[in-house]
């Protein structure tokens, strides 16, 4: 059984143009995977720690220095981990805040980025644990990185695929909308909706 785990992270509530999108994507996955499972998360909501002196002690040890701060920071890291260990695709709502990721969404890879848990270092280097998964980010941003004259500003499609092929998950697409205006936002969501078709079909045929 296909098992989806589906994050959101922008701050805003319906006016949101991410959140449609990986609505609607999720839909379309879930009408052809009618036995497929969905995991949800909202990084707004329910907004994950930052690294903190208990997590890094956690994470690095000594093990005598455990206290009940640094086993309540671990559990929340583990809960998160596990999440995305489970999943067979990964369904990301993240907006382009000042040219890069949300601070909910970067709380988030701080906790599932872990030496031992989701990546290694072996003789040939570093290596991603999470192989085989397939990440569909849903982006807005209220202007067109594909064009030259932005292109050198994104600082968002770089780090997530930096990040996430760094855990081992190396199948990522983006399907995006630009604009400022509501009329640019809603045209471009509607163009949108012919690839998170395929894409769907895609991650269905991928899983």
């Amino acid at each position: 059984m296909t098992h989806l785990l589906h994050i959101d992270s922008s701050a805003r509530g319906e006016g949101s143009a991410s959140r449609r999108l990986s609505a609607d994507y999720v839909q379309a996955w879930k009408s052809r995977n009618p036995e497929g499972t969905v995991a949800y998360r909202d990084l707004a909501v329910h907004t994950p720690d930052f690294v903190s002196p208990e997590w890094i002690t956690g994470v690095f040890g000594p093990a005598e220095a455990a206290t009940d701060g640094t086993k309540a920071a671990m559990a929340a890291s583990e809960t998160l981990i596990r999440e995305l260990e489970e999943a067979d695709v990964l369904v990301l709502g993240v907006p382009m805040y000042n040219f890069g990721v949300p601070a909910t969404f970067k709380a988030w890879i701080d906790q599932v980025v872990m030496g031992g848990r989701t990546f290694s270092f072996g003789e040939n280097g570093p290596e991603g644990l999470l192989k085989g998964k397939k990440a569909v980010v849903l982006r807005a941003s209220g202007s067109d990185f594909d064009n030259p004259d932005f292109a050198p500003m994104d600082f968002h499609a770089p780090y997530i695929r930096g990040v996430l092929g760094w855990i081992g998950i190396t199948d990522v697409e983006f399907i995006a909308v630009n604009g400022y205006t509501s009329e640019q936002v809603e045209a471009a969501i509607q163009e949108a909706g012919k690839a998170i078709t395929a894409h769907a079909d895609s991650a269905s045929l991928a899983a």
